[in-house]
């Protein structure tokens, strides 16, 4: 890649999916290059990247133009339902007891008080073993759903994380074998369907750079293709409008933060640069209680997502949102309200002005003017 050009890591993350990989960003941190996003992009790359310019002024009253060669057409996701089929299956035939570390590990699914260990898998080790997972999967679908095999031709088409090598063989993830375990995490919709998974590697320790969350999606392969960044609902009741609607980012958090908060309808986004408008829409007229990482005290990127959303769920809300919309905070040493919880530490209920005022001067003069008045 161009010197000119960084590429995210797990200390810089991408400013706009919140991910430690596959994007990139110039080195004075003014253009993002997203490889999941192009939702709001001021334009979009001939390869499909969102393209976006954090410094509007450096670019005068000029209107930006997309390329004149359109983005290659993406591959379609399969129905949630066949998503959700295969993802159940695959958590069924490779549960999360089969590794002691998923389950009684450091930071295992014990250790944050998730105790429903059948809705985890344990994704095997080994190519071979993922491999013969991946072609029962796909026995399975033909059998199951017929006519959308025949549709398309490839049992195994539109789900991300499966993909077929040279000779036309199902294949799971990548093709290598892990010294770690692997936690399957699965990411469900509104209405409870699994409609992507992601991975947690169960390693004690990284490298500095090492990522340690990854979606199961195999864009780069035959037939393979991303999940996106989609919205998690760990709860959520369609019926009770005045039940709360809490927002963390993670699948695990969102999990933990369920099992202490009940009373509480529990979302996880990606990142807190993502799924704004599936939030506001799952918020409608319920008080809103925003619960993301604490990284916003210092780095004015995630502050000024963390404002945009709050300012696009004023605009979106219609009544009461001054009063309806809360910024929870804790210790900023603790990054995450799951070992908040854990630790017991003292919470409080900010309004969006009172958390605005909290933050470093920098992040405040950055996000000045994005809150609404």
């Amino acid at each position: 890649m161009n010197s000119l050009y960084k590429r995210v890591s797990r200390r810089s993350t991408c400013f706009i999916c919140g991910k430690p990989d596959w994007c990139s960003y110039t080195q004075d941190a003014k253009i993002s290059f997203c490889a999941r996003i192009i939702t709001n992009a001021d334009r979009v790359s001939r390869t499909g990247w969102g393209v976006f310019y954090h410094e509007k002024s450096l670019f005068g009253d000029a209107p930006l133009h997309f390329p004149s060669k359109p983005p290659p057409k993406k591959a379609e996701l399969a129905p949630i339902e066949i998503r959700d089929f295969v993802y159940r299956k695959l958590i069924e035939l490779a549960p999360a007891i089969n590794s002691k570390e998923i389950i009684d590990g450091e930071k295992g699914l014990h250790s944050r008080k998730i105790l429903d260990f059948e809705n985890y898998g344990a994704l095997p080790q080994t190519q071979s073993e993922r491999r013969d997972l991946a072609r029962e999967i796909r026995c399975l679908i033909n059998r199951k759903f017929p006519d959308y095999v025949r549709r398309q031709k490839f049992g195994i088409k539109g789900l991300p994380g499966f993909w077929l090598d040279k000779n036309g063989e199902a294949q799971l993830w990548k093709n290598k074998d892990y010294l770690c375990p692997m936690l399957l995490i699965p990411y469900r919709a509104a209405d409870g369907f699994v409609h992507a998974c992601q991975i947690r590697y169960m390693c004690r320790t990284l490298s500095p750079d090492a990522v340690r969350y990854f979606w199961l999606s195999t864009p780069d392969k035959n037939q393979g293709l991303s999940c996106g960044s989609p919205l998690h609902f760990a709860s959520y009741d369609h019926f009770s409008q005045h039940k709360p609607l809490l927002v963390t980012e993670g699948a695990l958090k969102a999990a933990t933060t369920q099992f202490f908060h009940k009373n509480f309808n529990v979302l996880a986004s990606a990142g807190v640069n993502c799924s704004h408008n599936e939030i506001i829409a799952a918020a409608e007229l319920r008080p809103l209680f925003l619960a993301f990482d604490t990284d916003y005290y210092e780095n004015y990127f995630v502050a000024r997502a963390y404002a945009k959303l709050i300012n696009s769920t004023f605009a979106a809300l219609r009544f009461g949102s001054h009063n309806q919309v809360k910024i929870l905070t804790w210790n900023p040493k603790i990054k995450g309200i799951d070992d908040a919880l854990l630790q017991n530490a003292p919470k409080t209920q900010q309004s969006p002005s009172e958390w605005y005022k909290s933050l470093c001067k920098l992040c405040q003069d950055k996000i000045a003017g994005i809150l609404p008045k």
